[in-house]
């Protein structure tokens, strides 16, 4: 079921499938991505309890490679709506259970702030035993332009060394320099092909999209709980994923305890954590 949040500026819609974002319309104009290309069926997907590709170990048991947790097809149920934030729950199921064999209460809420909206993740560990998990967000924007006319802006100074992945989405060791600063042009030999552009353990925890020829904003998103920041564009497309992450996808050939992983957080029983962040345009 698709839910309206809105105020004077802002209408956000959510599909409670994925308690996902499928509409942001600002100012009169639609800044998700409507997915023209089809090469991806998501606009704003949540990533939880991990993100990425990752080899999954729980107590010495491999449960195999998943890609970016089980939000995406799981039914949130609504817990609280009002005009301008609206809360969804999700719970253990059989599903979840055949990749994270643990007990939780996942919250989305979604809250309308000037110029933008929240999105917090509030996690409980109902099980009867410590649970490691990691969350990420996944948001596309949509572009006017070729996404080669924009560049990020990064609060702070960063090493611009992009973290190199296979066909199938996991880290090979290897590393790609493209400089350093607060200024990452999106450059089209390595924007434009598909591939995800990863930047592990940054120093910011905000990262502004902006125009080229203008220095205009476009979004302007803050992460704080969140160490990596990827960046990834469908080829043809006229939009850019930018996404906080807290865990990075596994190393090839790579097996060991989800909870030893870096990014990874350990919940102790009846634990309840909250990350937020920030999305405004």
């Amino acid at each position: 079921m698709i839910y309206t949040i809105k105020n004077d500026k802002t209408e956000i819609k959510i599909n409670s499938l994925g308690a996902e974002v499928r509409s942001v319309i600002h100012n009169g104009k639609q800044r998700a991505w409507q997915n023209e290309t089809g090469e991806w069926s998501g606009c704003a997907i949540l990533l939880f309890p991990f993100a990425g590709f990752n080899r999954l170990v729980y107590d010495g048991v491999d449960f195999g490679i998943q890609k970016h947790g089980f939000c995406r097809s799981e039914e949130f149920e609504l817990t609280k709506a009002e005009n301008d934030n609206i809360t969804f729950v999700l719970k253990e199921n059989e599903r979840t259970k055949a990749v994270y064999p643990y007990n939780f209460e996942f919250f989305v809420k979604y809250a309308l702030v000037e110029n933008g909206y929240e999105v917090s993740y509030i996690i409980k560990n109902t099980s009867d035993r410590e649970i490691p998990l990691a969350c990420g967000g996944h948001e596309s924007f949509a572009l006017d332009k070729e996404v080669e006319n924009y560049y990020v802006e990064f609060e702070n100074d960063e090493k611009f060394d992009f973290l190199v992945h296979n066909a199938g989405g996991m880290l090979t060791g290897e590393k790609v320099s493209h400089g350093k600063g607060k200024i990452l042009p999106l450059e089209k030999d390595f924007i434009d092909n598909s591939a995800t552009v990863i930047l592990g353990e940054i120093n910011s925890r905000k990262a502004t999209l902006k125009d080229k020829k203008t220095d205009e904003k476009v979004v302007e998103i803050t992460f704080d709980g969140f160490s990596n920041l990827l960046l990834w564009h469908p080829h043809g497309s006229k939009m850019l994923c930018i996404e906080p992450w807290q865990c990075l996808p596994s190393y090839v050939d790579e097996i060991k305890e989800f909870k030893e992983r870096k990014g990874v957080i350990t919940l102790e029983k009846g634990e309840r954590i909250n990350f937020t962040r920030a999305i405004k345009y």
